[in-house]
């Protein structure tokens, strides 16, 4: 099977679930996972059995985003966490990466 090429960054809540049901592999065809350090340390602590799956091209984003005006703004009216900001905000300066799932997802479809 040919992986796509999109390249995705997570928060933490979509891989620990995504883990707690067993289907931690949907990701496996996705050409790189990055999860920002912030999410890295979060996932170790909460389920760090997600991070050793084998089918998973995981990498740390190890440099701090800088957050725009704009993004942050948003990030406190919906109170996200570290994780979410960080998410974003790397997301926000890199447009190649997609982010599948996080708690904006609603918000973003109706956009």
């Amino acid at each position: 099977m040919t992986k796509s090429p999109t390249k995705v960054i997570c928060d933490a809540g979509p891989i620990i679930h995504l883990d707690e049901l067993n289907c931690l592999d949907l990701l496996a065809d996705y050409e790189e996972i990055v999860l920002p350090l912030v999410v890295e340390k979060e996932i170790s602590e909460h389920r760090p059995s997600a991070l050793q799956n084998q089918n998973l091209n995981i990498n740390q984003f190890a440099n701090r985003a800088d957050i725009g005006e704009e993004l942050l703004t948003l990030c406190q009216i919906f109170s996200l966490d570290a994780g979410e900001i960080e998410a974003l905000a790397i997301m926000e300066i890199r447009s190649r990466f997609f982010l599948p799932m996080t708690l904006l997802q609603g918000w973003l479809l109706n956009k």
